[in-house]
C-alpha cells in the first residue's frame, strides 16, 4: 500500500507546481493594445497564466509559442517590440524550466526582428540578475543554460556572454543560499536540488566557453564581488561548499566535480593543472613535470585564487565527494595531461643532488588504484555503483589513450600491470551477480573495456599472454552455470575475440544450457544478447570454413535441435520465453531456417514434402500433435512479429465454405512466408486456441488475430475462429490470462478501427445503410470482396459487443462477468459508446440496446455486486455512458437512486457501503460535475436543481457557490450527524456502519474533484471552511474509535460493559434468593447474554477499525491533492494562520494531521488499520519533503524524533510488543518510503544507525529470577496470543500479572529496534538504501541470540531471517532452490566486508568453548 502511494507521488512531479506569474505581469498584460494580429497571442498567454499545474502548462505553451511565431512572421517591428518582453519574461519566471524548450524553439527558427529580441533579452538579464533583482534565485542561470543548450541561438548566446558575470553571480549566490539553508538543518526539496544541478551545469558551460570573463575584472558589476576577492575565487569557494554538504544529490556532486576542474583550467595551464592534481588531490608532496624543477609546484599553487589550503580542503572530502571529483578529472581534464609523467617522491636527495622520485601519471598511478580501493571496499550499493561508473569512464580513457599513442612507453612504463589487472578482474567477479541491474551493466562495460585495454597493452590479440588470460577467463565463465545471468554479456565479449567455435569446443552443450536457462525470467534478456552474438559468429565461421550452402547445414545442425527441444518441452514458461526472446534472434540471423522447422512439423511449405532439407536428418525427435501445435504457434508468433508472415490467414477453399459448420476442421489455412505458401490444418489452429495452456492460447490468438499492418481487414477465417474461441475463454480465472487477453483485444479493436477508417477514407465503403448496401454498383470483384469483408467484420463487432454485454447478466459467474467487463471497457476506450446524432455513423459497432434504460439499470445494479472489481468496472463503464444516464434523467429517478445509495452507505457490510459510495461517486461525476446540478445527499429527502449559472460545473459565477462545493459540504453535514450519533451510543452506531461509509464517500468525492480547475480558487473560503470542519470531525472520530483498537482496549464499550456488569451482579446474588427451579433458566439467559455481548464487542471493534482505516485513507487523499504553501511569504502567512490565495490548509493544520497520524499508528494494534495509516502517513511525509518550504520538511524530522523517543520510552511492558511492536515499524517505514527518490536519504541512514545502536546496547547481566511456577498461569484466567507467544492475563491475575508484564530496562526498546530492522530489510523498495547496514545488523542479530531474554532472542532471529532473505532470496519449496543463485563465501564477505572479522571471532569463540 505504501509503495502504491509512493508511485502516485512520483507521477505527480509537476502536479503541485506551476509557473508563477506575478500580479504586475498580469496587470501589464491586460493593458496591452489588442488588434487582429496580437489578439490570438494575448488570449493564449492569458490562458497559460490561468492554468494551475505544470502538466497543463506544458501542453498549452505550444499554442503560445505558435501564436508568437505568427506575430514574429508579421514583420511589424513596433508590434513585436510591444509583445516580445512578455514572451521572453516567461523564461525568467519561477518554475518555468519545463517550458523553456518549447519557447526557445520559436526564437531559434526566427529570422526577423532579432535586434529587438536581443535588446529585450539583455535588459531582462540585467533586470533579473543584478542586485535588488526581482527574480528568484537561479532564474538567470536557468535561462542562460536553456539558451546555450538550444541550437541556432547564437545571437542570444552572445547576450549570455555579455552578461556572463551576472549569470555566474546568480549561480554563486544561489548555491551559497542553498548551502546555508542546509547547514541550518533544512532539507532542500527535489526541485531545489534539480535547480542546483542545473546551476552547476550552467557554471561549467560558462567556464568552458567564456573563460576570459572570469579573469577580466572590468566586466564586474560594481559591488557584486568583494574588493579582496575575485570571481574565480567565489566560484571555487562555493563549489567546495557543495562538496562539503551532505544534503545535496549525487547529481549535484557530479556537476560540482566537472565545474571544479573547469575552474582550475581557467587559471592553470595543462602542465600546471596536472601537477596540482598529482600534488593536491593525490597527496604527492613532491611533484613536477619531467624536465622541470621541484619549485614548479609552489608557483602552481600561487596561481590558484583561493585563500586557504586548497589541497587540505580536497583531502577532507567524503568518499562520494571524492569519487565525483575524480569523475570530473577523467571527464574534463585533457587526456594528454592525464598521461603526462610527473616526477613524484616523498623527499630526500639522490647521489647527484636531485630529488629522489619516480615518474608517475595521473591516470594509471593516481586515479586507477584509488578507484580500485573504492570498488573493493564499498560502503553501500549506491557508492558501489558510482565507483564502478567512474571506473568505466576511467578505463574508457585508458583505452582511448592507448589507441591514440598518448602513453609514453619508451622507459618500460607498463600502464596496466598484472597486479591492477588482477584487481580489476576480481572486482568484476565480485559484482557480476549484484542485485542492482545498473551495477551489473557497469560491470559488463568494465569487462569489455578491460579486454580491449589488455589487447592494446599487449599489442594485439594474438600474443600468447593475452590468449592465455582470455582462455582462463572464458573457462571461469563457462563453469558458472547457465542460471548465472551475469556471465552472458562477458561471454558475448569473449565470443567476439575467441570465436564461437572456440566457445563451443570448450562447452559443447552451451546452446542446450542457454536454451534451458530461459525458464528463468531474470536470465532472458542477457542470454538473448549472448545468443545474438554467438549465433552470428557461428554462422560466419561456418560460412568461412565450409562455404555458404554447406555452412548453413552445419550451422543449423548446431542450432535447430536445442531450440526445437525447448519449444516442445511441454514447459509453458520455457516455450513462451523462447518464443519471445530467443526465437526472433534465431530467425533474424538465419531467416530461412523457418522452412526446415516448419517441414519438421509436417507442415507443407510450397511444393516441398520435407525431404529437401538435409539438416533435418540429424533431428531424431518424435513429436506428438500437441507438441507440434505448441512449436507451430511459437513459430507463427515470431513470424508475425518479424513481418515474415504476409497477409492474413484464410482457407484454401472458397470463403463461402466458412458458413458451413461441418467440414471446416478438414480444411487448411493458407498464408505466405517470404513468398512461399504454407498450409496448416485449421484443426491445429482451433486446437491451439482452446489449448489447456493459457500462454499458448494467448500466443495463438496473437498470431492469428493480430497483424503488424494494422490497416488490413481480418479474414473470414480469423473472424470464424474468434467466434468459436471467445465464448470458450470467458471463464478463465487466471489474472495473468485476463490481462494478456485484454491487451490482445485492445490491439485487435485498434486494428479493426484503423482498418474500417482506412476503407472509408479511400471511398471503398459507403455505410449509408450497411445492411441494404447495393454491391452491384462496384466495378470489380476485388472491391466486392473488400466490401464483403468489411461488412462481415462490422456485423462481427456488433455481435461481439452484444455478446459481451449479455455476458454481464445478474447471475453470471464472476470469471465470465469480469472478463466481459474488461473487454467492454477496452472496446469503449476505442469507440465511444455514446450513440451518434445520426443513424448513418459507420463507426458505431454497438447494438442500440446497450444504451437503453434497461441496460443502464443493469449496470447500476452491478455496482452493488459482492466483488470489488465488478463494482469498479461497472462504475468505469457507466462513466462512459451518455450524460445524463439513460433511464435516470428526471428528478424522481435520481432521488430514488440517491436514497438507495444512502441506505447502502449506512450498511455495516463493507461491500454494500462501498457500493453505495460508488453510486454516489457516479452521481457526483455525472450530475454534479458534468451537468452542474446541485445535489445534497445529507437529508432523507434529497433535493437537487439545475444551477442557473452553470451548465458544466466549472463555468459558473464567482458569486455563486459551486455545486461541487455544495455537495462536499452536504457530505460533511451528513458525517457530522453520524458522529453525533456515535457520541451518543457507539455500539448502536457501529451496527449501522458508524462513519465508514460516509468517509469512503468523501474520499471518492475528493478523488473525483479537479483541484486544478477554477472551482477551487473561486470558492477558496468555503473550501477552507469545509476542510476545517472535516478535520475537526476526524479528530472527534479518532477520540471515539481509537481507544477500541488501541493497546488498552481489552474490555467492551461502556454501555455494553454496564449491561454485563449488571447481569453479573444478578448472578452473584446468594443462591437462596433464587429458586432452584429457575437456576437452569438463569444460567441459560446468562450464557445467551454473554454471547450477545461478545458479538456486540466484535461489531464495535469492526466498526471502529474500519473508521480508523477510512480516516487515514481520506487524510492521505486530501494531503495528496490540496495545494501546499510554496513560498516564504505563504509560509509566514501559514504560520500566522492567515492563508494566502490558493492555500487550503495552514501549517498548524498540517502539523495536526501529522501528529494525528503518528498518534494513531502508535496506539493501534490492528494490522489492517495500521497498514492504511502507514499509507496515509507516507503520502503526507512525501508531500512535505517534496515542498520548497524548509519548515514543512522539518515537520517530518520532528515527527521522527518523537517516534524515536516513544520507541525508547521508559515504563513499557510486553503489551507494547503486541503484533511485533504494532505501529512502530510501520511508522519508521513511512518515514523511509516518503523520502524523495534521487535525493540523498537523511531520515533512513539516521534512523538505521540509531536502531542498530539501540539493538546493540549491552543488556543488564541478570537472569530471569522468577521460577517456572511463576511462569505458569491457570488456563482459565489467561488469554494466549499465539502469534507473539505473549501471555495476556485476565483481570483476576492481580499483582502477579503486573510483574509478569514488566521487563528489565532496555529489553522492550531492543525488541522494538529489531522489529523495525526486520520490517526495513523486508521492504523491497528500501533494499538498496538499507544495503549498507545489512552487515552490522546481521552481526548484532547473531550477538543477541545469546541474550537471556526470550523476547530479544525471538526478535533478533526474525530480523536475521529477513536479512538472510534479503541477501540470498526466498527458498522455493517445490524446487528446493533460492530465487537467486547462492552466494559464495568470497562474494558474501566482499559485499559485507565488516562481517568478516565478527564471523571469525564467533567461530574462534565457539571453537574455544568446544575445546573447553
Amino acid at each position: 500500500m505504501s509503495a502504491k502511494w509512493r508511485a502516485l507521488q512520483h507521477r505527480h512531479r509537476y502536479t503541485y507546481t506551476a509557473v508563477v506569474f506575478p500580479q504586475l505581469y498580469l496587470e501589464s498584460l491586460c493593458q496591452l493594445p489588442s488588434d487582429e494580429l496580437s489578439c490570438k497571442f494575448l488570449v493564449e498567454l492569458k490562458e497559460l497564466a490561468s492554468l494551475t499545474s505544470t502538466y497543463s502548462q506544458v501542453n498549452h505553451v505550444k499554442n503560445v509559442a505558435a501564436s508568437f511565431a505568427e506575430l514574429l512572421s508579421s514583420g511589424d517591428e513596433g508590434l513585436v517590440s510591444a509583445f516580445v518582453r512578455f514572451y521572453l519574461e516567461i523564461f525568467f519566471l519561477e518554475n518555468s524550466q519545463p517550458l523553456h524548450k518549447t519557447l526557445a524553439s520559436v526564437l531559434a527558427k526566427n529570422c526577423n526582428n532579432r535586434g529587438v529580441i536581443v535588446e529585450c533579452f539583455r535588459s531582462l538579464c540585467e533586470e533579473y540578475g543584478g542586485f535588488g533583482a526581482k527574480g528568484k534565485r537561479f532564474c538567470v542561470s536557468r535561462v542562460a543554460l536553456s539558451m546555450m543548450g538550444t541550437p541556432r541561438l547564437r545571437y542570444l548566446v552572445e547576450v549570455v556572454e555579455e552578461c556572463c558575470v551576472l549569470v555566474a553571480l546568480d549561480v554563486i549566490y544561489g548555491l551559497r543560499s542553498v548551502v546555508l539553508e542546509t547547514d541550518g538543518w533544512a532539507r532542500p526539496s527535489p526541485i531545489v536540488m534539480e535547480q542546483c544541478q542545473e546551476a552547476l551545469s550552467c557554471l561549467y558551460y560558462l567556464l568552458q566557453r567564456f573563460p576570459s570573463k572570469f579573469c577580466d575584472v572590468s566586466g564586474f558589476v560594481s559591488g557584486s564581488v568583494p574588493e579582496d576577492s575575485n570571481l574565480l575565487e567565489l566560484v571555487l569557494t562555493v563549489i567546495l561548499s557543495i562538496f562539503r554538504s551532505s544534503a545535496l544529490s549525487r547529481d549535484c556532486f557530479v556537476a560540482a566535480g566537472v565545474s571544479l576542474c573547469a575552474a582550475l583550467q581557467v587559471c592553470l595551464g595543462e602542465e600546471e593543472l596536472g601537477c596540482f592534481i598529482m600534488a593536491g588531490i593525490f597527496n604527492q608532496t613532491i611533484c613536477y613535470p619531467v624536465g622541470s624543477h621541484e619549485s614548479f609546484l609552489n608557483s602552481v599553487i600561487a596561481k590558484i585564487p583561493y585563500k586557504g589550503d586548497l589541497s587540505f580542503e580536497l583531502q577532507q572530502f567524503s568518499a562520494l565527494s571524492r569519487l565525483c571529483l575524480i569523475r570530473g578529472i577523467v571527464t574534463v581534464v585533457p587526456r594528454r595531461v592525464l598521461n603526462t609523467q610527473f616526477v613524484v617522491g616523498k623527499g630526500g636527495l639522490s647521489s647527484n643532488g636531485c630529488v629522489r622520485g619516480s615518474a608517475q601519471t595521473i591516470l594509471y598511478d593516481g586515479i586507477l588504484p584509488e578507484l580500485c580501493n573504492y570498488c573493493e571496499n564499498p560502503t553501500d550499493s549506491h557508492l558501489n555503483f558510482h565507483a564502478l561508473t567512474v571506473m568505466q569512464i576511467c578505463l574508457q580513457q585508458v583505452k582511448t589513450s592507448l589507441l591514440t599513442d598518448l602513453v609514453d612507453r619508451t622507459m618500460g612504463f607498463d600502464p596496466m600491470s598484472e597486479h591492477i589487472g588482477a584487481r580489476l578482474l576480481r572486482i568484476i567477479w565480485n559484482n557480476l551477480e549484484d542485485p542492482l541491474s545498473q551495477t551489473v551493466k557497469q560491470v559488463h562495460l568494465i569487462f569489455d573495456l578491460l579486454l580491449d585495454v589488455c589487447s592494446a597493452v599487449q599489442l594485439g590479440i594474438d600474443s600468447d599472454r593475452t590468449k592465455l588470460s582470455v582462455s582462463k577467463i572464458a573457462q571461469d565463465l563457462l563453469h558458472m552455470g547457465p542460471r548465472c545471468k551475469g556471465r552472458y554479456v562477458p561471454l558475448a565479449s569473449l565470443t567476439k575475440r575467441l570465436g564461437a567455435k572456440s566457445i563451443l569446443a570448450r562447452r559443447p552443450r552451451i546452446l542446450f544450457e542457454t536454451v534451458q536457462a530461459y525458464i528463468d525470467d531474470d536470465v532472458c534478456c542477457v542470454a538473448t544478447s549472448f545468443l545474438k552474438c554467438f549465433l552470428e559468429h557461428l554462422r560466419n565461421e561456418c560460412w568461412t570454413s565450409d562455404g555458404i550452402d554447406r555452412g548453413y547445414e552445419i550451422y543449423r545442425a548446431h542450432c535447430l535441435r536445442p531450440f526445437l527441444c525447448g519449444l516442445a518441452s511441454g514447459i509453458p514458461k520455457l516455450r513462451s520465453n523462447l518464443s519471445t526472446y530467443a526465437l526472433p534472434i534465431l530467425l533474424q540471423v538465419d531467416v530461412d531456417s523457418i522452412f526446415p522447422m516448419l517441414s519438421f512439423l509436417s507442415v507443407r511449405v510450397g511444393d516441398d514434402t520435407g525431404l529437401a532439407f538435409p539438416e533435418l536428418s540429424c533431428l531424431d525427435i518424435t513429436l506428438k500433435t500437441e507438441e507440434k501445435v505448441a512449436v507451430l504457434v511459437s513459430l507463427l508468433k515470431v513470424c508475425r512479429s518479424l513481418a515474415l508472415l504476409e497477409g492474413d490467414m484464410d482457407t484454401c477453399e472458397r470463403p463461402s465454405r466458412l458458413l458451413k459448420e461441418h467440414g471446416i476442421k478438414n480444411d487448411s489455412a493458407c498464408f505466405c512466408i517470404k513468398g512461399l505458401q504454407v498450409k496448416v490444418p485449421v484443426e491445429w489452429l482451433a486446437l491451439a486456441l482452446t489449448h489447456a495452456d493459457e500462454l499458448l492460447r494467448v500466443d495463438a490468438a496473437e498470431s492469428i488475430f493480430l497483424n503488424p499492418k494494422t490497416s488490413s481487414l481480418p479474414s473470414n477465417l480469423e473472424l470464424h475462429l474468434m467466434r468459436q474461441t471467445l465464448p470458450l475463454n470467458m471463464r478463465c480465472s487466471s489474472t495473468a490470462f485476463l490481462m494478456k487477453w485484454t491487451s490482445l483485444f485492445k490491439k485487435f479493436f485498434s486494428r479493426v478501427h484503423t482498418a474500417l477508417e482506412r476503407q472509408i477514407k479511400q471511398g471503398n465503403l459507403q455505410f449509408i445503410a450497411i445492411c441494404n448496401y447495393d454491391k452491384s454498383c462496384l466495378d470489380n470483384a476485388c472491391e466486392k470482396n473488400v466490401v464483403s469483408q468489411a461488412e462481415d467484420l462490422f456485423h462481427f463487432m456488433k455481435w461481439l459487443s452484444s455478446f459481451l454485454f449479455l455476458s454481464c447478466y445478474p447471475s453470471a459467474p464472476y470469471e465470465r462477468k469480469i472478463m466481459a467487463m474488461e473487454l467492454i471497457l477496452t472496446m469503449i476506450n476505442i469507440w465511444s459508446i455514446v450513440p451518434p446524432l445520426s443513424e448513418d455513423d459507420s463507426l458505431y459497432p454497438y447494438s442500440r440496446s446497450l444504451t437503453l434504460p434497461e441496460s443502464t439499470l443493469l449496470l447500476v445494479g452491478s455496482i452493488i455486486d459482492s466483488w470489488d472489481r465488478l463494482r469498479e468496472n461497472s462504475f468505469k463503464i457507466l462513466l462512459k455512458f451518455p450524460t445524463p444516464l439513460p433511464g435516470i434523467c428526471d428528478i424522481f429517478m435520481v432521488n430514488e437512486l440517491i436514497s438507495r445509495a444512502r441506505r447502502l452507505v449506512c450498511s455495516p457490510r463493507v461491500r454494500e457501503s462501498d457500493a453505495g459510495a460508488l453510486t454516489l461517486r457516479l452521481i457526483f461525476r455525472k450530475y454534479v460535475v458534468e451537468l452542474g446540478w446541485t445535489v445534497r445527499p445529507s437529508t432523507d429527502s434529497v433535493s437537487f436543481r439545475r444551477d442557473s449559472h452553470s451548465s458544466n460545473g466549472e463555468n459558473h459565477s464567482c458569486l455563486t457557490t459551486s455545486p461541487a462545493i455544495k455537495y462536499v459540504k452536504s457530505l460533511i453535514q451528513w458525517l457530522c450527524s453520524v458522529v453525533e450519533e456515535g457520541e451518543k451510543n457507539l455500539s448502536k452506531a457501529c451496527k449501522n456502519s458508524f462513519v465508514h461509509g460516509v468517509l469512503l464517500t468523501l474520499r471518492y468525492t475528493f478523488e473525483e474533484m479537479d483541484w486544478d480547475s477554477v472551482i477551487i480558487p473561486s470558492n477558496i473560503k468555503e473550501v477552507r471552511h469545509a476542510l476545517g470542519n472535516l478535520l475537526e470531525l476526524i479528530m472527534r472520530i479518532t477520540s471515539l474509535a481509537l481507544w477500541v483498537v488501541a493497546a488498552d482496549a481489552w474490555y467492551l464499550p461502556g454501555d455494553v460493559d454496564g449491561a454485563i456488569d449488571d447481569y453479573s451482579l444478578l448472578l452473584e446474588l446468594p443462591s437462596e434468593t433464587v429458586e432452584p427451579a429457575c437456576a437452569t433458566e438463569h444460567e441459560v439467559k446468562a450464557s445467551t447474554f454473554v454471547c450477545d455481548a461478545r458479538s456486540m464487542e466484535q461489531i464495535v471493534m469492526v466498526g471502529c477499525w474500519l473508521a480508523m482505516k477510512e480516516v487515514s485513507l481520506l487524510l492521505a487523499t486530501i494531503v495528496r491533492k490540496i495545494p501546499l504553501p510554496s513560498t516564504a511569504s505563504a509560509l509566514g502567512d501559514a504560520l500566522n494562520s492567515t492563508l494566502t490565495s490558493g492555500m487550503v490548509l495552514d501549517l498548524k493544520q498540517l502539523e495536526s494531521i501529522g501528529e494525528h497520524f503518528l498518534e494513531v499508528i502508535l496506539k493501534m494494534k490492528h494490522n489492517g488499520a495500521i497498514d492504511k495509516t502507514r499509507a496515509g502517513f507516507t503520502a503526507l511525509c512525501n508531500r512535505l519533503l517534496c515542498s520548497n518550504n524548509p519548515r514543512l520538511c522539518q515537520l517530518t524530522e520532528s515527527w521522527m524524533e518523537q517516534l524515536m523517543d516513544r520507541t525508547v520510552a521508559k515504563g513499557q511492558t510486553v503489551d507494547d510488543l503486541l503484533r511485533r511492536s504494532a505501529g512502530i515499524p510501520a511508522a519508521f517505514s513511512a518515514f523511509f518510503l516518503s523520502e524523495p527518490e534521487g535525493a540523498p536519504k537523511k531520515l533512513l541512514p539516521r534512523a538505521m544507525r540509531w536502531l542498530i545502536d539501540v539493538a546493540s546496547r549491552p543488556l543488564l547481566d541478570q537472569t530471569e529470577s522468577f521460577s517456572m511456577d511463576d511462569r505458569l498461569f491457570n488456563s482459565s484466567t489467561t488469554l494466549i496470543n499465539l502469534e507473539n507467544n505473549i501471555l495476556v492475563p485476565s483481570s483476576e491475575s492481580g499483582t502477579r500479572i503486573s510483574s509478569s508484564k514488566n521487563r528489565e530496562e532496555g529489553v522492550i526498546p531492543t525488541v522494538h529496534a529489531f522489529n523495525v530492522l526486520r520490517a526495513a530489510f523486508n521492504d523491497t523498495n528500501l533494499a538498496t538504501d538499507t544495503s549498507g547496514f545489512a552487515a552490522e545488523a546481521m552481526i548484532v542479530s547473531i550477538q543477541s541470540f545469546s541474550s537471556p531474554h526470550w523476547e530479544v532472542r525471538n526478535s533478533a532471529s526474525l530480523a536475521y531471517t529477513a536479512l538472510v532473505r534479503r541477501v540470498l532470496g526466498f527458498l522455493n519449496v517445490q524446487k528446493k532452490e533460492s530465487a537467486r543463485r547462492a552466494l559464495t563465501g568470497l562474494e558474501f564477505f566482499h559485499r559485507y566486508v565488516c562481517s568478516l572479522v565478527s564471523f571469525a571471532s564467533f567461530v574462534s569463540k565457539d571453537g574455544m568453548n568446544l575445546q573447553s
